[in-house]
């Protein structure tokens, strides 16, 4: 079995499953800028947030809800799965044993029609419209998109998606085998591989967020021409700017007025209503952890450290805060 190394610098061969999803600008995990940044190797591949640990802890679980749901075993197949003619890869999460079989797979070799993917979603998902009643094929499209692609890679006709939303709501989907979609796919797979990584381009970003990422930094007196429509972006980003200064310059004129009345009161009251508070929140102790451990590399009492702790330690005062109470 590969090591996680190297089955992330597998990743980097070729688009995965759920990189499909982003390509298309179907996926609501990350975006075509950030399989670029992945794939030219300029950021690491995200496999490290919570979400993406619970996913994979969970998966094992979900896989035998699965079974005990359906009546059908599932046997894991770990080889890495590549399109001869694309640069598409891919790790199914599991293969469905055929009813009447011992096994999905024998010396790499797939001996079953049907794939399975476990996923978990949160329990507010489970009323989303991108998920269908059990069942049906109706899932979000970039869960479309990946099991498309694992068809397309194990050759099967077939693939079911279990998905545990929360703690309480488990179903299974079930779709078919598109060769319509396929055909999508791999043209799309390849065209944006050639183009973004071979060639190196980098996709357009979608985003201010995926501009400032991309461009960090100017070069000087270049100039970039535009049309009417970016021309008239700017004319009303220009008012949004001076309508909001306008607000805070507004905003302290009326808190110069308002302030001042508290003097050390905690609320102010008009005809028996109170309409606002001003009060201060905790104060908070912060404490110099290193320098506390590099005094504490000699032994000491737990007198000794109580009293390290403390000297090594600041209160900083709550800030007093305006909260509204009408409206």
């Amino acid at each position: 079995m590969a090591t996680r190394e190297e089955f992330l610098r597998e990743r980097l061969e070729g688009l995965g499953g759920s990189d499909i999803g982003a390509i298309f600008g179907l996926s609501p995990f990350k975006s075509p800028l950030d399989v670029w940044l992945e794939k030219t190797g300029q950021v690491e591949q995200s496999e490290s947030s919570l979400q993406m640990r619970f996913g994979t802890m969970a998966e094992q679980f979900v896989a035998d809800e699965y079974s005990g749901f359906t009546g059908l075993k599932v046997q894991k197949y770990n080889p890495m799965l590549r399109h001869p003619d694309a640069p598409l890869i891919g790790h199914v999460d599991r293969l469905v044993v055929p009813p009447g079989e011992k096994v999905a797979s024998h010396q790499g070799k797939i001996r079953t029609n049907r794939l399975l993917e476990c996923k978990t979603a949160s329990a507010f998902a489970s009323n989303s419209p991108d998920w269908g009643e059990a069942g049906t094929d109706l899932v979000p499209p970039a869960y479309l998109m990946q099991c498309a692609a694992y068809m397309a890679l194990t050759g099967c006709n077939y693939a079911d998606i279990a998905v545990l939303f929360g703690n309480s709501d488990f179903r299974v989907y079930h779709l078919q085998r598109d060769l319509s979609l396929e055909a999508d796919i791999i043209a799309e797979a390849s065209a944006w591989w050639r183009r973004h990584v071979i060639e190196g381009v980098a996709p357009d970003p979608r985003t201010a967020d995926e501009a400032r990422r991309l461009w960090p930094k100017h070069i000087a007196s270049k100039q970039v021409f535009v049309g009417v429509e970016v021309a008239e972006a700017i004319g009303r980003l220009d008012e949004v700017r001076r309508v909001k200064k306008s607000a805070a310059d507004e905003e302290k004129a009326i808190l110069d007025e308002i302030l001042p009345v508290f003097g050390d009161a905690e609320e102010i009251v008009c005809d028996g209503t109170v309409l606002a508070s001003w009060k201060a929140n905790r104060d908070s102790v912060l404490t110099d952890w290193e320098k506390i451990a590099r005094e504490a590399l000699t032994s000491k009492t737990p007198e000794e450290m109580a009293s390290l702790i403390g000297e090594n330690s600041t209160t900083k005062a709550g800030a007093r805060v305006l909260r509204l109470k009408i409206g």
